[in-house]
């Protein structure tokens, strides 16, 4: 196959067929980090990578927030933001609502490249991704995430999940390449830790962790080599979690050696990381040989891993702690024809990657991405084209079906609806709650990304409810401030702040009574034990805390916990936004006298307070301290460069930005920093396309349109037109960002989800089905008791209880029968044959569950769907109810597919007849 990049011809479309493809490798690191691998490469302990650097171009890889891999990695293959392409974190409830299940890409609502590459007829092997799982139906293989998991001892069947690989055909080859922990030998083992032989490991269970990862990226490995040669390809991607795994297991022993690191395990495990890269840098090798000389290869990490002094002690007590060892920058490198050749690139996004890989094989890239071409790898200038979306491109494109899956958080969310509305129970308690938590853990994700792109309106909207639901859970306010310090309000902000020292105070005040108790009841375990007699180590074992509590107990400290360092960072803030710079130092230089480890953000705001103050001296000693911790810090960047503009030392000040643009291109602040600087040095033809760049990167960045308005009104490029063009410009800059801050951009600004129609069914029941059920169905607020009411009055009995009370929302009552909530159970169905000959009513979600063998006459109620929405808004608001924290939009999805499943089901019951009935004429 020739690799030679084809041009598409102007007749060419997006979506159609006969470019020939350059051949493509894509390997994933992820946690791949520069400050561990630079010193690695100097010790000539990677030549590998070292020439692959040499070849082409390498640089930083500037992640996104959250730093949490699945999301991540959806946006290096999609070019686009959490929000839009819908993966959310690391797992999501099952469907059914019966349990918590890994991530799936099921909730990915946008095209990966591969999606697009499948549309133009080329073949993509795809090893590992995360999430990949099930395997997509591509032209090629797709391995999933879940193929290298071992779930079982070594001496019992390991058979892999369903949907693990497609096609099927390599399901049984591929599976027998996967590797068991248990199969490793000492000299497999021994590279890592040296001095293994030391090791109790029936106490010490590191060694089989490290075991484990090793087994696992030895797997992904050999599939992927195995597909390279066996399985024709034109795009081909690889990821290995390895880097990130050992790096949460061991990163903590890498040398120098931390002060609170046991020694002892120091020495034991202290080579783990470097070996890691090695094992890495030798599986490279074998990849780069088996791909070819011809083969573009794209090298790229989702972000890095802290391997210095800012390593931190301990993690935050939340779901998503351990990525408190993240670092916000990845590693890239790219080689192939037409590359430059052992030059760094600049400024490079994680976003970056799927247009660049589109933009290589001569596609257009879409309007909707938030990445960028990184035109800075190529030898000649680029001429890069678009398209407004792939997402509307017709093709086959090898992705799931639509609707494979109900949206799984909305479909939670509808449940949790349904609850307050009081159509439903609550399901089991500890199981409803691990269901919650879950989908609040996606929800606070979501805001956090909301927040990394600017849409502090969006975040807020979302933390608002997640505080609301859970006033105890202080993250949500600290998050749900700095939305509001992004705002600029000084007066939400103090409000907010307010908010969050009242409900600590409550929340510490609950959770210490409950520790009390709870740690009584400990000691009282404790002391039964004793007087029992049980003292040996099998019943000391016993006597401990159970995971569950060992959770609970966690939680509890943290709750009854104060951090003093927060609030006085936040008061600090608070009073800076207000405008009391003085004050603000006094409550930041309190912070730092409590503090327990280096904080870069602290030293930050400290020097942006001096700034303020004008101590120019103080606030340039306070920035140096940052980045003597973290060189890579833009925010410090940006403090010295406005620092120096006060102080008039103008080449400092465009060095400062220049530094900062280097780590993040996209940063309109950086580059009208380093614009304003060159026009003090007289680079005016630099500063005017340094300018250009802030505003083409954000039309409503207003400091970048007055600084181009000084550009214009004077000197070598005096243009009046212009100057008036972009004082408008500014204007309505002002105008859009103050809009753009406090105006909802996506956060349920999505339209509603049209309800499919009911389909009538008759003719289904059969002479000797007399006195069948009579059921009254629809969605919650459609007219079910209305209907209910009409049967009534033409005396046909009902079977309700009269449990729940009439009230404003239904002023003649609900007419409902609580044991309909338990429907779900099939032990809670049978009692429905006693009410045949009477009506009954039964919500659509649940209505599915009746008997297969009970006939029944399903009357079903029909709403428009925007009516159904404000009804059940308007209800939740007059019984003080939160209701689903998902949008409107979101819920009318979720309530389409509730609709679409009861036709499927109705279409294949025989036992039933649909008699839809439109809400408007029942009225």
């Amino acid at each position: 196959m020739s690799q030679t990049l084809k041009e598409p011809t102007d007749q060419t479309k997006p979506g159609e067929r006969g470019m020939i493809p350059r051949k493509i490798l894509l390997i994933g690191w992820d946690a791949a980090d520069w400050k561990v691998i630079r010193p690695m490469l100097e010790q000539g302990k990677m030549p590998v990578l070292k020439q692959l650097i040499d070849d082409g171009v390498s640089g930083n890889l500037a992640t996104i927030r959250p730093i949490l891999s699945p999301m991540l990695w959806t946006s290096i293959a999609t070019g686009k933001r959490a929000w839009k392409h819908g993966i959310h974190g690391f797992s999501e409830p099952s469907p059914n609502g019966g349990g918590i299940r890994p991530i799936t890409n099921l909730s990915r609502k946008s095209k990966a490249v591969w999606n697009i590459f499948n549309q133009q007829g080329w073949k993509s092997n795809v090893i590992g991704w995360w999430p990949s799982s099930p395997a997509e139906p591509i032209n090629g293989v797709m391995i999933s995430n879940h193929f290298q998991q071992a779930v079982a001892d070594l001496d019992k069947p390991w058979p892999m999940r369903p949907g693990t690989v497609y096609p099927e055909r390599l399901s049984t080859p591929l599976s027998e390449m996967r590797i068991h922990p248990a199969e490793l030998e000492n000299e497999h083992i021994l590279p890592f830790i040296p001095k293994a032989a030391e090791i109790d490991q029936a106490k010490d269970k590191r060694m089989a962790s490290c075991a484990k990862v090793i087994a696992e990226i030895s797997s992904i490995h050999a599939a992927a080599t195995a597909c390279m040669q066996l399985e024709p390809w034109d795009f081909m991607a690889v990821y290995y979690d390895g880097i990130d795994h050992f790096g949460h297991g061991f990163m903590k022993y890498h040398p120098p050696r931390q002060s609170w690191v046991d020694e002892n395990d120091f020495e034991l495990y202290k080579d783990v990381i470097e070996a890691g890269y090695r094992y890495h840098d030798m599986m490279l090798e074998t990849l780069l040989q088996l791909a070819g000389e011809d083969t573009t290869i794209m090298l790229v990490s989702d972000h890095g891993f802290e391997p210095g002094d800012l390593r931190p002690k301990s993690l935050p007590n939340e779901p998503a702690g351990p990525a408190a060892e993240h670092s916000p920058y990845g590693i890239f490198c790219l080689k192939g024809p037409g590359i430059k050749k052992g030059e760094t690139v600049h400024g490079a996004s994680l976003l970056d990657i799927a247009p660049t890989l589109l933009h290589l094989n001569g596609l257009p890239i879409g309007r909707d991405m938030d990445g960028k071409v990184m035109t800075n790898c190529f030898e000649e200038e680029q001429r890069i084209k678009y398209i407004d979306t792939w997402e509307e491109v017709e093709g086959e494109d090898g992705r799931h079906p639509a609707n494979s899956d109900l949206g799984v958080a909305e479909s939670r969310e509808s449940i949790k609806q349904l609850v307050d509305l009081g159509y439903i129970d609550e399901p089991d308690e500890d199981l409803g709650r691990a269901i919650d938590e879950t989908v609040r853990e996606l929800r606070y994700n979501l805001a956090q990304a909301y927040i990394d792109g600017g849409l502090y309106a969006d975040a807020a909207q979302v933390l608002e409810k997640l505080w609301e639901r859970w006033p105890e859970v202080s993250r949500f306010g600290t998050k749900l401030l700095n939305c509001h310090l992004a705002q600029g309000d000084p007066q939400v902000s103090r409000q907010t702040l307010n908010l969050l020292k009242e409900r600590k105070q409550k929340a510490i005040k609950l959770a210490k009574l409950e520790l009390e108790s709870f740690q009584k009841e400990i000691k009282e375990r404790e002391a039964k034990r004793k007087v029992d007699g049980e003292t040996n180590e099998a019943t000391k074992e016993a006597g401990l805390l159970n995971r569950k509590e060992q959770g609970r107990l966690r939680r509890l400290k943290g709750q009854a916990g104060l951090n003093p360092e927060a609030l006085a960072y936040f008061e600090g803030s608070v009073r800076l936004q207000e405008g009391f710079a003085d004050k603000a130092l006094e409550s930041l230089k309190h912070a730092e006298s409590t503090q327990s480890a280096n904080k870069p953000s602290l030293y930050e705001k400290i020097g942006e307070a001096y700034l303020t103050l004008g101590d120019y001296d103080a606030a340039e000693e306070s920035f140096l301290r940052v980045l003597s911790l973290n060189s890579n810090d833009t925010a410090a960047r940006l403090g010295l460069a406005r620092l120096y503009l006060e102080k008039k030392n103008y080449f400092q000040a465009a060095a400062e930005a220049l530094a900062a643009i280097e780590l993040i291109f996209h940063n309109p602040r950086a580059h009208t920093l380093y614009g304003t600087a060159l026009i003090k040095l007289g680079k005016l033809q630099l500063a005017e396309k340094t300018l250009l760049t802030a505003v083409n990167q954000s039309q409503s960045y207003a400091p970048a349109q007055k600084q181009l308005v000084s550009l214009y009104s004077s000197g070598a490029l005096k243009d009046d037109a212009k100057a008036a063009e972009h004082r408008k410009l500014a204007a309505l800059a002002e105008e859009t960002f103050q809009k753009r801050r406090y105006e909802v951009q996506f956060e349920g600004k999505g339209e509603l989800v049209e309800f499919p129609a009911i389909r009538p069914q008759f003719g289904r029941l059969r002479p000797s089905d007399n006195d069948p059920l009579i059921v009254v169905s629809g969605l919650p607020r459609s007219g079910t008791s209305l209907m209910m009411q009409m049967l009534d009055a033409a005396g046909i009995s009902l079977r309700s209880d009269g449990v729940r009370a009439a009230d404003r929302s239904n002023p003649k009552g609900y007419y409902e029968d609580e044991r309909i909530k338990k429907l779900a159970s099939k032990d809670e169905r049978r009692w429905l044959f006693e009410a045949r000959g009477e009506a009954i009513k039964i919500v659509a979600p649940f209505v599915t569950f009746l008997p297969n063998d009970l006939p029944a006459k399903i009357v079903f109620m029909v709403r428009d769907v925007d009516e159904v929405m404000a009804s059940q808004r308007t209800m939740l608001h007059n019984d003080g109810k939160l209701g689903a924290s998902s949008s409107d939009s979101e819920l009318s999805r979720v309530y389409a597919g509730y609709l679409n499943r009861f036709n499927q089901w109705a279409e294949v019951c025989k036992s039933v007849e649909v008699l839809p009935i439109l809400y408007a004429k029942a009225i």
